[in-house]
C-alpha cells in the first residue's frame, strides 16, 4: 500500500531501506583485529546477502566456529547475524545477537558503534523507546561515517520525540545539520524546518546551552539559529540580548561569510531605522515589455484608491508621495529598484511583486531592510522566510492550507488526502505547508507526487496517484483480470486498462494552474476513476476552467468569495474609467487602501517603531477579504468555494470572510 504518514516518516525511511538502516560494517585500520581468512569468508557472505540470499548468508555465518575467532571477530559475525534478522523482520532475534556483538566489540570502536545503532533501531522498531534512547546516550556515534551518522540522529530525534526529550530532539537535528555548509542547502533542507520549530519552542536556557554546545565545532545551522533568535529578540525589543548575539556570530564565526552577510544587512537594518518617510510609498511594477498592460492596470487600481480617498478628505491635501518603478518583468531589476527605494527614497512601504516571478526577489530585498512589501501575487517562498512585514494580497500558500485544513472541511471530506504538485518552487512552497498542516491535525497523506509543468499528458503521474505503475505489487489481481477478459471474447469494448484505480484517499489537492488542472482532471476519467474529489487554489476561478467545467464534474478550490462585493465600488470605478475592474485593479486598490490604513492610524517617523506597529495589528481589512496576524504571518480569509457547470459557490453557506 502506498501509505505516507509525514513528511519525516518519509525521509526515515531512508533509515530502514535495504536492511532497513543497518550496516554490515567494513572494518577499516583495524587489520589487527581481524584476520584475512575471515574478513575473505565476511566479504563472500556479505556479496551473498547484497543478491537477497539471506538464508544462504545466514547459514554460512552460523557455520563459522565462533570459538576459534578473534573477540571482534565474534562481534562482527554476531553484528551480521543480527542484520539479517533485521531485514526479515525478526527483531527479537536480531536484538538478541547485537546484546552479545557488543560484548566483544570494544576494540573496534567503528563497530561497536554500528552495533549501537543497529541495537537502537531493532528497540525502535519494536516501540521499545527507553532502551533505543539509553542505547544512543554518548558520543560513539562519532565513529560512525557520515551518512551512518546521520541516521543515527533522525533515530534520535523520532525516539526523543516520542518520549519528550525535547532538548534531545533539538541536539540530534543539529547534529543532522552540521555538514552543511551554505544557507540555501541549509534552508531548502525539511529537516530544518523542524529544527527552527523546535529550537523557538525551546526556553531560552536550551537555546543558549545548544549554542554553547556546538562552540567548538560551530556549524553553520547553529550560527544561523543563533541569528534568527537575535532577529527575534530584536523585533521584541530586547536590544541588548540581541547585541550579544549578533557579537558572539561575528567572533565565533567569523569564517562563515553568509552568515556575516546576514549579519551585516541586519546591521545596516537596524542603523537606518530612523531614516524613514512614512509617507513615501514605493511601487514597482512592469510598465514596459510584454506584462506593461498588467502593470498599467494594478496603477489604476492605486490610482482609483487615491481618488477615492481624496473624495473622503475633501480639499484637504493628502500626505502621500508614491514613487513608481518600471521592473521590466525581470525579477533582478525589480530587486534593484527596491533596494534603491529604501536607500534613497527611505519609503516606508513597497507595492510590487505583480507577478510571483518578481515577487520572491523584491521581497526579500524589502525584508533584508525592514519594509513592509505588499505583494501583489502569492511569494513561494519557505513559511520560515516570510514575516509580518509581508502582506500577500490574493492570499499566500499558507492561507490557503490552512482553509483547506480547516475543520469543516476535513470533517465534511475526510482526513485521508493526498497532494499532486508542480515541480519547483511553487510546489515546493504548497507540498511543505501542507505536510506542517497535516501533521497537525493529524491528517494521513496517502500520497504526496510532483508533476513535471512541461509536459501535455498527464496520465503517467495520474497512474501513479491511482496504484496502475505498481504492476508487481498487485500480480494476483492482474491475473484474475486477465481471465475475466479471456472469458470476454465477444466483447466490443477497448479496455484502457486492465486494473482498477485504487483511491486510498479522500480528497486530492492540486495547485495546479487553470491550464494544467484542464490537462490533469480529464487524467482521472479515463482510468476510471470517477467523483475523485479534487481541491485546487484561487487561480480555478478563471473563464477557462469555467467554460469546460460542464465536461469536468464538481471542482472545489479555496479563493476569495467576491460575490459579495460591494457594488458600489465597481460602480465607482466603472464611472472614472468606463471600464468595470477585474481582478488585478481590485488587489491593486487593495494595496493601497490597506496600507493607508495602516500609515493614517499611527504616528512613528522610524522604522522600528512602524515594525512594532505592524507586529502590533490583528486584523487588516480590505474589499477582497480579510487579513490576521498569526504566528507572524499574515492570513487571508479565504473561503472553500464548488465550480459546477460554469456557477462558482459557496461549499458552506455560513461561513463568513
Amino acid at each position: 500500500m502506498r501509505s505516507l504518514t509525514s513528511l519525516f516518516l518519509v525521509t526515515l525511511l531512508l533509515l530502514f531501506q535495504g536492511c532497513s538502516g543497518i550496516s554490515m560494517i567494513s572494518p577499516q585500520d583495524v587489520k589487527d583485529l581481524y584476520t584475512d581468512k575471515f574478513l575473505l569468508d565476511v566479504g563472500a557472505i556479505k556479496e551473498q546477502y547484497r543478491q537477497g540470499r539471506y538464508e544462504m548468508a545466514l547459514v554460512n555465518l552460523q557455520k563459522i566456529d565462533e570459538n576459534k575467532l578473534l573477540p571482534s571477530e565474534r562481534s562482527l559475525r554476531r553484528n551480521l547475524i543480527g542484520v539479517i534478522y533485521f531485514s526479515k523482520a525478526q527483531f527479537e532475534q536480531a536484538i538478541y545477537h547485537f546484546e552479545l556483538a557488543i560484548v566483544t566489540a570494544g576494540l573496534d570502536r567503528s563497530l561497536n558503534a554500528q552495533i549501537k545503532l543497529n541495537l537502537a533501531s531493532s528497540y525502535f522498531k519494536l516501540g521499545f523507546m527507553d532502551k533505543a534512547y539509553s542505547v544512543t546516550e554518548g558520543d560513539d556515534y562519532r565513529q560512525l561515517k557520515s551518512k551512518e551518522k546521520k541516521k543515527f540522529q533522525l533515530l534520535r530525534y523520532k525516539i526523543s520525540k516520542e518520549l519528550g526529550k525535547s532538548y534531545a530532539a533539538l541536539t540530534s537535528l543539529a547534529h543532522y545539520l552540521e555538514d552543511l555548509t551554505n544557507l540555501d542547502d541549509l534552508r531548502n533542507e525539511s529537516h530544518f524546518g523542524y529544527l527552527r520549530q523546535e529550537f523557538f519552542q525551546a526556553g531560552e536556557n536550551q537555546k543558549v546551552r545548544l549554542l554553547e554546545e556546538f562552540d567548538e565545532q560551530r556549524p553553520l545551522v547553529t550560527g544561523y539559529l543563533g541569528y534568527l533568535q537575535a532577529e527575534k529578540l530584536y523585533y521584541q525589543g530586547d536590544n541588548h540580548k540581541a547585541e550579544d548575539l549578533i557579537d558572539w556570530i561575528k567572533e565565533k564565526y567569523e569564517s562563515q561569510s553568509e552568515l556575516i552577510g546576514l549579519v551585516q544587512d541586519f546591521s545596516f537594518r537596524r542603523e537606518n531605522y530612523s531614516k524613514m518617510d512614512p509617507y513615501a510609498i514605493g511601487v514597482v511594477l512592469p510598465l514596459s515589455g510584454k506584462n506593461k498592460v498588467f502593470g498599467q492596470r494594478a496603477l489604476l487600481g492605486i490610482d482609483h484608491a487615491l481618488k477615492q480617498l481624496q473624495k473622503r478628505m475633501g480639499d484637504e491635501k493628502l500626505p502621500y508621495k508614491l514613487i513608481i518603478k518600471d521592473s521590466k518583468n525581470s525579477p533582478t531589476v525589480g530587486a534593484y529598484w527596491v533596494k534603491e527605494l529604501i536607500e534613497n527614497d527611505h519609503v516606508s512601504t513597497i507595492i510590487g511583486g505583480l507577478f510571483s516571478s518578481e515577487s520572491s526577489q523584491e521581497f526579500l530585498e524589502a525584508k533584508k531592510n525592514g519594509v513592509l512589501f505588499v505583494s501583489l501575487d502569492q511569494v513561494f517562498l519557505s513559511r520560515d522566510q516570510k514575516d509580518h512585514l509581508l502582506l500577500e494580497i490574493p492570499g499566500s500558500v499558507e492561507s490557503q492550507i490552512n482553509e483547506l485544513f480547516s475543520e469543516r472541511i476535513l470533517n465534511e471530506y475526510g482526513k485521508n488526502v493526498a497532494i499532486l504538485y508542480p515541480y519547483g518552487s511553487r510546489g515546493q512552497a504548497y507540498v511543505d505547508e501542507f505536510w506542517r498542516r497535516a501533521n497537525i491535525h493529524d491528517v494521513k497523506v496517502t500520497d504526496a507526487l510532483s508533476f513535471d509543468r512541461n509536459q501535455t499528458d498527464y496520465r503517467e503521474d495520474i497512474k501513479n496517484i491511482l496504484g496502475l505503475r505498481y504492476k508487481r505489487s498487485r500480480s494476483e489481481e492482474m491475473e484474475i483480470y486477465k481471465e475475466i477478459q479471456g472469458l470476454e471474447k465477444l466483447s466490443s469494448i477497448r479496455r484502457i486498462q486492465i486494473l482498477n484505480p485504487q483511491i486510498d484517499f479522500d480528497w486530492i489537492f492540486i495547485p495546479a494552474f487553470p491550464n494544467e488542472a484542464l490537462q490533469i482532471i480529464p487524467s482521472f476519467t479515463y482510468y476510471d476513476a470517477f467523483k475523485v474529489k479534487i481541491f485546487g487554489g484561487p487561480s480555478w476561478r478563471s473563464k477557462a476552467l469555467s467554460r469546460e467545467s460542464y465536461k469536468l464534474g464538481t471542482l472545489h478550490f479555496i479563493g476569495d468569495d467576491v460575490t459579495g462585493l460591494a457594488k458600489t465600488f465597481q460602480e465607482d470605478f466603472y464611472r472614472t474609467y468606463q471600464k468595470f475592474p477585474k481582478l488585478i485593479e481590485m488587489r491593486g486598490y487593495d494595496a493601497f487602501s490597506i496600507v493607508h490604513s495602516i500609515l493614517s492610524s499611527a504616528d512613528f517617523d522610524k522604522r522600528e517603531a512602524f515594525d512594532r506597529y505592524i507586529q502590533s495589528k490583528e486584523k487588516l481589512i480590505g474589499i477582497t477579504g480579510t487579513w490576521n496576524l498569526k504566528e507572524k504571518l499574515w492570513l487571508k480569509d479565504l473561503s472553500a468555494l464548488r465550480l459546477y457547470k460554469g456557477k462558482v459557490e459557496k461549499i458552506f453557506e455560513d461561513q463568513e470572510n
